[in-house]
């Protein structure tokens, strides 16, 4: 079974409206001035000349816009080599990889599953261990 048209179609429009939702919530925050300590990755955080640093963004319409845009960027590049891997037209560089299916759910059908989501943030120090530059890292665990 494949992914039926109905849901192909509420999932790619989730997906797009979750882009420019964070992206717009991302950017707006930065431009007021408003520091929040990042969820990804655990551990995550600003140093100090960080904050201070973004802080310099502040009450620029423009920037806000060109900001806006390049965090949704981002976001789409990561969602679009995640459909790649879905759809199986890539690979993962690490790990045994076998591909996967992204298919419908049965209605009715609330038989206990492992989500993915649930082991996302805990993922993050597997790949911390695994990545090509170690020359910098996205958290503040200093190593």
């Amino acid at each position: 079974m494949q992914l039926s048209g109905n849901n192909r179609h509420s999932f790619l429009l989730a997906i797009h409206q979750s882009i420019e939702e964070e992206a717009a919530g991302s950017a707006k925050e930065l431009l007021q001035g408003q520091v929040n300590e990042p969820a990804y990755p655990p551990n995550g955080g600003f140093t100090t000349e960080e904050e201070g640093a973004l802080k310099l963004l502040q009450n620029n319409e423009v920037l806000q816009s060109a900001v806006r845009k390049v965090l949704a960027d981002c976001a789409a590049g990561v969602v679009f080599n995640l459909l790649n891997l879905i759809d199986g037209t890539s690979d993962p560089e690490h790990g045994d990889w076998t591909g996967v299916m992204l298919v419908d759910k049965p209605r009715n059908n609330e038989e206990y599953r492992e989500l993915l989501h649930d082991d996302f943030f805990e993922a993050y120090w597997n790949w911390r261990e695994t990545r090509p530059d170690k020359t910098w890292c996205l958290d503040t665990f200093s190593e």
